[in-house]
């Protein structure tokens, strides 16, 4: 049995399905008894337990060969994977597979609490493995239909930064493989697209795809916290770790990651960013268009 923490998530959702569909059987945990109803299907087993409560995830826990580790992306990542951790080798799991990531923050805040985590896993006696995908095209140009919908633009401090952004889709696909299939202990597995390219590079491809221009708008760090404080009500904490770390890691050469696991994994072709846009072009294209203007 597999149990995914975080399953209504981006990558834990995707990891499930990717695991039923390959008849392994999988444990769906999330913390909300109504989100719960939606893993009842063949070879899902839903689980209500939350990181934040440690007496809840013994039970769990119970059965469980190998966890899949995802947390949300805020201060307390240490702590809740922490949690896990505890209960995972109080009940007998033997392998747990991380979510980390490939880019590199060197020390910032959201790396600490990550380095503080895989520390720990790694020290525990379990076996374990990491699944570090770089930066997810869903999360980065998903995210920017507002800003094209209020400035005419992608807004962001990323600078000339190239990443080989990956598919959702792709990290859930070679996710399922690592914990159905591979036993590398103490491996990180390296998920990337197949292209380096900067969010400008991005752009360009948003506009010949859509068909209408959508400029890259670079600001500094200082204004696009200022942006998302405003516009977005985040805190200036939430904006650090949630947004701009990772564009300072991006602008800096910090993600720069490419390679060939997800083909060694699955046997497949990565997604290529034009072939995803293609595949999202109406979202972009109903964007309201107005002027870049991401200060006025």
């Amino acid at each position: 049995m597999i149990l995914v923490t975080g399953a209504t998530g981006m990558f834990g959702g995707g990891v499930t399905d990717q695991l039923a569909q390959r008849g392994v059987p999988v444990r769906a945990m999330t913390s909300h008894p109504g989100s719960a109803a939606q893993f009842k299907r063949p070879g899902v087993d839903p689980v209500v337990a939350d990181m934040d409560r440690p007496e809840t995830l013994l039970d769990a826990m119970a059965g469980v060969d190998t966890v899949f580790l995802v947390s949300p992306m805020d201060d307390r990542v240490a702590v809740r994977e922490g949690n896990v951790l505890e209960a995972a080798r109080r009940v007998g799991v033997r392998r747990i597979v991380k979510l980390f990531g490939a880019v590199e923050h060197h020390g910032d805040p959201l790396g600490s609490l990550h380095d503080a985590s895989v520390d720990a896993i790694s020290q525990s006696g379990l076996e374990w493995a990491l699944l570090s995908p770089t930066s997810v095209l869903e999360t980065s140009l998903l995210s920017m239909i507002p800003w094209i919908e209020e400035v005419g633009g992608v807004v962001a401090s990323a600078g000339e930064g190239k990443v080989a952004h990956v598919a959702a889709d792709d990290v859930a696909r070679a996710g399922a493989v690592v914990l159905a299939d591979r036993r590398e202990n103490g491996r990180d597995y390296v998920i990337t697209g197949p292209q380096l390219l900067s969010l400008g590079d991005l752009c360009e491809i948003l506009s010949r795809v859509t068909g209408r221009p959508i400029p890259y708008i670079d600001v500094p760090d200082e204004e696009l916290e200022r942006l998302l404080v405003e516009e977005a009500n985040m805190t200036a904490d939430q904006a650090e770790i949630g947004v701009i770390c990772h564009f300072r890691a991006w602008r800096n050469g910090q993600a720069t990651a490419c390679t060939d696991t997800y083909r060694e994994l699955t046997g497949l072709q990565p997604t290529t960013s034009e072939a995803w846009i293609a595949s999202h072009r109406d979202l972009f294209s109903n964007a309201r268009d107005k002027a870049p203007n991401p200060t006025g």
